[in-house]
């Protein structure tokens, strides 16, 4: 079946375009995609981090809320009640009480701290930072977090232009495009391979792409996309957008304002919660200038399995009245197209099998951009071009794959990272963190001097597979929770974890062994191109 083609001179357009804007983006999306899949299961990935959280979770309706707040106030002396601050209840992922605030370090200097707190015991870790953080670091490198200021606004680039080579590789590919999807085979020649499993992977992952490119750069340029909108509908003012946005944003509070008689406490707030939502689950609590007569204490709702199921009450902290209501079945448009971007984006809403599903398909776009990148080398290995252009040519390929190939042992440093430094180590989160920055560094450096492709290719699956085979070890002889110990204890979090990465070893190993030994990604390189 052949559909219309593109004239051809719109094909010729079309085709450039993408290639260049592909390569352009391609070794900074395949970061993105590839932390944004390991951060998927953040939460799932919390107990096997934290030893300390690997308890069973009791009910968020039996924990005290306020007594936590004193513990809090103890624990911090200088602990500023009239910031923002509040609490992520227990869940069955993480068992302890994540509480967000700030402390006043002097007048005009205030510092974000937040903390774990074992809401049975009422043990607290005292530190500024937590003592973990494996998981938020690669969720923070997904959009470029560690590059100040610009890093988000980084990835919304990236995720437009990949909008952008969506569209244009659709318009390639449309004459053919049903063809190739049922033509793919792993016999012939490489780039037949190549070529054939990125236009079937890329037929197939297209709604998934969408989904991520349109949301990508949404969130990412976010503040961007409000600019327009606010010139053109409230006089250049943003503060108007948000508060359509979030109504919470529309209170205004009194930094003077005079202590209330009878503060309304978490425990009021979460028990009234509790009465006006049936099937929702409050996920957090948080208040502004609380103690105040102008205080508020909100509490946000979501059921994590419908993508429409969010919803937010905010009480007056002087009466406890309930000022605003966004009720999932009667909030508007416009309050709740942010969090459904933010469900879609973070696959919040169908539970631990969509996200499963959300992982093989990023991990299928990785290979659509590798394929991309091997395309693109492969069509200039002809006598078009000239010595020294293939030799540009080959040193930008090697470069893509030695930034991305890496990825995959570097990701295991960090778990293992995570497990060698002491738990009680004060700045454990930059040792653990340069311990992966660092490796990757180190890889990508020892990759550049690997010629073949396919030697580039095995030796980093080779040591990221020994590294995963390691990491169960690793935590069995730091923490004592081996494989089936966890298993009968019914530390399943902890369990999927060591167990996936052992299976993961396994597999890379035996590919080496019995295919990427004798096959290569690519040919040895010519002399020529050795020289």
């Amino acid at each position: 079946m052949k559909l219309k083609a593109l004239k051809p001179r719109l094909h010729n357009i079309m085709f450039h375009t993408h290639t260049v804007s592909g390569i352009v983006i391609s070794f900074a999306l395949y970061i993105m995609f590839y932390a944004g899949a390991v951060a998927l299961f953040m939460d799932e990935l919390y107990q096997w981090e934290n030893p300390n959280a690997r308890e069973v979770a009791i009910n968020p309706d039996d924990v005290d809320y306020d007594s936590l707040l004193k513990l809090v106030e103890d624990t911090y002396p200088n602990f500023d009640k009239t910031q923002q601050f509040g609490m992520v209840p227990p869940k069955e992922t993480n068992p302890l009480v994540t509480f967000y605030g700030s402390l006043k370090v002097d007048d005009n200097t205030i510092e974000r701290f937040n903390a774990y707190i074992n809401p049975i015991t009422y043990k607290i870790d005292s530190g500024k930072e937590p003592i973990t953080h494996m998981a938020r670091t690669i969720y923070e490198l997904h959009y470029f977090n560690q590059i100040p200021m610009i890093g988000i606004y980084l990835s919304g680039l990236v995720a437009f232009f990949f909008l952008f080579a969506i569209f244009t590789g659709l318009l390639t590919h449309w004459k053919n495009i049903v063809n190739k999807f049922y033509a793919f085979t792993t016999k012939g020649k490489w780039k037949q391979i190549w070529t054939n499993g990125h236009v079937s992977l890329g037929v197939i992952t297209l709604p998934f792409q969408l989904i991520y490119a349109i949301t990508g750069a949404l969130l990412g340029l976010s503040i961007l996309l409000l600019a327009p909108t606010a010139f053109l509908v409230f006089d250049g003012d943003t503060n108007e957008v948000i508060k359509v946005v979030r109504p919470d944003a529309a209170i205004k509070y009194d930094e003077n304002a005079k202590v209330a008689d009878k503060a309304f406490t978490f425990n009021s707030a979460y028990e009234s919660v509790q009465n006006e939502i049936e099937d929702l689950d409050v996920v957090y609590l948080y208040t502004r200038n609380y103690g105040k007569v102008d205080g508020t204490i909100a509490a946000n709702v979501a059921d994590n399995k419908g993508i429409g199921s969010d919803g937010s009450f905010i009480y007056s902290v002087n009466d406890g009245e309930l000022i605003k209501a966004t009720r999932p079945v009667t909030r508007s448009y416009t309050t709740g197209a942010l969090a459904v971007l933010i469900k879609l984006h973070y696959a919040t809403y169908g539970g631990i099998f969509l996200k499963i599903i959300y992982f093989i398909l990023a991990m299928f776009t990785c290979y659509i951009i590798l394929s991309g990148v091997l395309i693109w080398r492969t069509a200039r290995d002809n006598n078009k071009y000239t010595v020294k252009q293939k030799r540009f040519h080959h040193r930008v390929t090697k470069f893509y794959l030695a930034v991305t190939l890496s990825m995959f042992p570097s990701i295991g440093i960090i778990f293992l990272a995570n497990k060698l430094v002491p738990l009680e180590t004060v700045n454990r989160i930059l040792y653990v963190n340069s311990a992966f920055f660092i490796g990757w560094l180190v890889l990508i450096l020892i990759g550049l001097f690997w010629n073949n492709y396919r030697k580039l290719n095995r030796n980093y699956i080779m040591i990221g597979s020994v590294f995963g085979i390691l990491i169960p070890i690793v935590n069995g002889i730091i923490t004592g929770d081996w494989l089936w110990k966890t298993l009968v204890n019914k530390q399943y979090y902890v369990f999927s974890v060591d167990v996936t990465w052992l299976i993961i070893g396994v597999s890379g190993i035996l590919i080496c062994k019995y295919y990427l030994t004798n096959k290569g990604l690519t040919n040895t390189l010519s002399s020529e191109l050795n020289a």
